[in-house]
């Protein structure tokens, strides 16, 4: 019986220089590229051409981490909730076999299609 995992992420922008790559870098296999990258304050998620990975950074300092990967053959189904008139956010949950649900708050200056195109081709 799968958890109900049902971790919340929320990300704001989109990263283009890859800055901070550093934290997620002993998560990639030789050869793995980053397809998208997104953050907030203390939530990145990165996907790759393998993998979604989710970092929680945790605590005061910010010492403690928390990273989630799952693996793109290991998801089952996703959806997508565009923004809306007075909810300016969109919202992204993947089922992942095994584990549950992950969901990804995407802020309004995030395209949400360029996630479901990238999610699209790499859920088979």
């Amino acid at each position: 019986m799968p958890i109900d995992l049902l971790a919340k992420f929320s990300v704001t922008e989109k990263v283009i220089n890859e800055e901070g790559r550093e934290l997620f870098d002993m998560f990639l296999a030789p050869g793995e590229n980053i397809l998208l990258y997104y953050r907030h304050a203390r939530d990145k998620v990165i996907f790759t051409d393998r993998k979604i990975i989710a970092i929680d950074i945790q605590g005061i300092t910010g010492k403690k981490k928390e990273f989630r990967m799952f693996p793109y053959s290991k998801i089952t189904s996703f959806s997508v909730e565009t923004a809306g008139t007075f909810d300016w956010d969109s919202d992204l949950k993947i089922w992942v076999s095994g584990v549950g649900v992950f969901g990804v708050k995407l802020g309004k200056k995030i395209d949400i299609a360029e996630v479901g195109v990238l999610l699209s081709e790499k859920v088979k």
